[in-house]
């Protein structure tokens, strides 16, 4: 025989760690594309740097 009271209990935890789950893997989405635009800026400087008069990365 189910427990309606668990099954209640138990559907509700599911919705919360759902929802919990989902803000978690939007905020590491959110920090893997800063991380790489992060990554690509600090290359780009680093081999415009050579090729620009003074060393300057036109920043």
């Amino acid at each position: 025989m189910k427990n309606p009271w668990m099954s209640a209990w138990l559907s509700a935890t599911n919705s919360m760690t759902g929802a919990a789950r989902g803000q978690m893997l939007a905020e590491m989405s959110r920090m893997q594309t800063q991380m790489m635009n992060d990554w690509q800026r600090s290359w780009m400087d680093a081999w415009m740097g050579m090729w620009l008069p003074g060393g300057k990365s036109g920043r």
